[in-house]
């Protein structure tokens, strides 16, 4: 196992403190399950099509609703 090192603010290393006293862990214990939390909760649930395309929704220019415009409807259903 590598080791790493990492800056926290010190409300969250209170937290992961605490939980390690609590639990009996170590705090890397800690760590390590509320990143393995963190990457399965972010890998079950995948973005729709819609919301990953919503960013760009609204940027292009054209015609309101192309239902109201005769011309775009010619020859519709035949």
């Amino acid at each position: 196992m590598k080791a790493i090192s990492i800056k926290l603010p010190e409300p969250m290393l209170n937290s992961v403190v605490q939980q390690a006293i609590q639990k009996s862990v170590s705090q890397s214990d800690v760590i390590r399950a509320a990143l393995t939390a963190y990457f399965a909760s972010s890998q079950a649930q995948p973005e729709s099509a819609a919301v990953q395309a919503s960013r760009w929704a609204g940027l292009g220019k054209g015609p309101a609703d192309l239902s109201t415009n005769p011309k775009h409807m010619k020859g519709f259903g035949q």
